[in-house]
């Protein structure tokens, strides 16, 4: 999808290894809705205040700007909304976008502008320090301190592919998570930083730090049907960026076969069985 967006004038290495193509943002379309499912519809826990006069938000590595544009229909029109990621070609289209709201492009490795530092009531970043290995992601959310203005907050929301439901009902669903932890780990990320972030952050100097699981119910385990199906189509999308990471990562142990194959075996199984995984919610204030 072209982009008409404002583009910063810095300039920008692109150190991103994860998938761009266009199912993976379709990917985080559907992964955002189940996000919000299970944050019974609410996108930010950090205890802001929408309502201030001049509140302005940052989104750090965005995608397409899309969390960033549901977020804006909860807030003040008088608000200003910024996201940023590496992939501006990706970007909602500027004439989509409501005035509020601006999509430049950065690299969350490097150092935020001067005009960034100690500016914004709210920092948000969701799922990516799992494309980082742990030091690129402290690095990361050290580079948001900055940012967050004195007495305001961060919320980031990340994984951890650790914790499933074990057990010989599921076996297709440990097979899944050995091999996304295979692939991950053999391209440095660090896959699971969720139960990392109270540590990181409390390390980089936030305060009042609160965390929340966020439990992500898969297929039968989900009382409602459209979040559990949702939930498959999330994991069958994250296999289907494996069968391309296989063709690319010599002594991947997966063929192409093989994890189509899981693909199906996958369905099946949490559409009769089902299983969940969590994610963490934790959001902490920069001190005034």
């Amino acid at each position: 999808m072209a982009s008409n967006t404002t583009s910063n004038d810095w300039s920008v290495d692109d150190t991103y290894n994860g998938p761009r193509s266009n199912n993976e943002y379709n990917r985080l379309r559907v992964q955002h809705e189940m996000v919000k499912h299970a944050m019974n519809g609410e996108l930010i826990w950090a205890p802001v205040n929408f309502d201030s006069t001049g509140f302005e938000v940052l989104d750090s590595a965005t995608g397409d700007g899309y969390w960033l544009v549901d977020a804006a229909g909860t807030m003040s029109p008088t608000s200003k909304l910024l996201g940023a990621d590496l992939a501006p070609e990706h970007f909602i289209e500027k004439d989509s976008l409501p005035k509020n709201v601006e999509l430049v492009t950065h690299n969350i490795l490097e150092q935020w502008p001067p005009a960034f530092r100690n500016r914004f009531d709210l920092v948000h970043q969701r799922f990516v320090l799992m494309a980082l290995n742990e030091s690129q992601a402290q690095t990361a959310i050290r580079n948001l301190f900055k940012c967050v203005k004195p007495g305001g907050w961060i919320q980031l929301h990340d994984g951890d592919m650790q914790t499933i439901e074990d057990g010989p009902a599921h076996a297709a669903m440990k097979k899944f998570r050995t091999l996304c932890l295979t692939g991950w780990s053999m391209m440095g990320f660090s896959h699971s930083p969720g139960p990392s972030l109270v540590s990181w952050m409390r390390n980089i100097g936030f305060i009042a730090i609160e965390e929340r699981i966020v439990k992500i119910q898969c297929g039968m385990r989900s009382a409602d049907k459209t979040q559990g199906e949702r939930v498959i189509q999330n994991l069958q999308a994250t296999l289907d960026n494996m069968t391309a990471l296989a063709q690319q990562l010599p002594g991947f142990p997966y063929s192409s076969r093989e994890i189509i194959a899981l693909k199906e075996e996958l369905a099946h199984e949490l559409r009769t069985v089902g299983n969940e995984y969590r994610t963490h919610v934790v959001w902490g204030q920069k001190p005034a």
